[in-house]
């Protein structure tokens, strides 16, 4: 595979229409081929606490662990980063700030100053090593957040061990996959079809020795990362809820971009998680 035929593929998907009923269907199909389809894949050891957050309308408190654990498909209607409709990932992100940051840009519908929001945030610990898809770049001085600089390692090392004659074409299918995931998707169907076409076709080629897909937070500029777990994978003997915070925060005025400074006003928090009722006690 030569990077001009990699450009030929991009160009190709870049061409698809997003309102071609068959788009997300197309955007795989060219992504297939891709010969000797890269796939890099790091583990993330057992005992990793990660960070899940969901909002609510009230002060009403999540009392169930299913609450605040994965979306049952039937209730996914829409694409999303790294899912189709009808399919469910369990989005985490490696710290509370970058959780909170991946919600903020959708705060703002409908809100004005002055107005509260409630989000509840659970902590989760992984009791089995997570094997994770890697998502960065391969470009050095594209390599500006602790994410990228780590993982751009390991890619590193991945392309070197590959075969000479289709390394820059390795890069090039990379600097795809790191662009598309790295822009912002809101109001953009198209780069969401892409990012759940690339989503889709790496976990298929991983074969099952892939439980998730981790890729840089875009509102956290790069500096938190996110995973988006199969649900398969989501199990009480996989991963376990080890305490959650119920935050209210209050709009305290607007940026000239159009998004708005919030306060703390409350911050309720329980590690009395009672499994056996999977309920949470406050």
């Amino acid at each position: 595979m030569s990077v001009e035929e990699i450009n030929q593929i991009i160009d190709s998907i870049e061409n698809i229409s997003e309102n071609d009923e068959n788009a997300y269907e197309k955007i795989i199909f060219q992504l297939l081929k891709i010969k000797r389809f890269p796939v890099l894949i790091y583990e993330l050891p057992h005992g990793h606490f990660l960070f899940r957050s969901r909002t609510h309308d009230n002060e009403d408190f999540f009392t169930s662990i299913n609450d605040i654990s994965i979306t049952p498909n039937n209730l996914i209607h829409s694409f999303g980063r790294c899912n189709r409709p009808h399919q469910s990932k369990f989005y985490v992100s490696e710290n509370r700030p970058t959780s909170f940051m991946e919600l903020a840009e959708y705060w703002a519908v409908n809100k004005n100053v002055g107005d509260k929001i409630n989000v509840t945030i659970g902590r989760w610990q992984i009791l089995k090593p997570l094997n994770c898809i890697i998502i960065t770049t391969p470009d050095l001085e594209e390599r500006i957040s602790a994410y990228d600089i780590d993982n751009g390692e390991i890619l590193d090392s991945f392309i070197e061990k590959s075969d000479e004659d289709i390394r820059e074409a390795t890069k090039q299918v990379y600097r795809y996959f790191f662009e598309k995931f790295r822009k912002s998707s809101k109001n953009d169907l198209k780069n969401y079809l892409v990012t759940a076409a690339i989503t889709n076709v790496c976990l298929t080629v991983a074969n099952d020795n892939a439980d998730c897909i981790q890729y840089p937070s875009v509102p956290f500029g790069g500096e938190g990362d996110n995973f988006a777990i199969n649900r398969d994978f989501i199990t009480d003997e996989n991963i376990k809820l080890i305490g959650a915070i119920m935050n209210e925060l209050t709009i305290v005025s607007e940026n000239e971009n159009g998004t708005f400074n919030f306060e703390q006003t409350k911050n309720i928090s329980t590690d009395n998680i009672d499994y056996n009722n999977r309920t949470i006690i406050w």
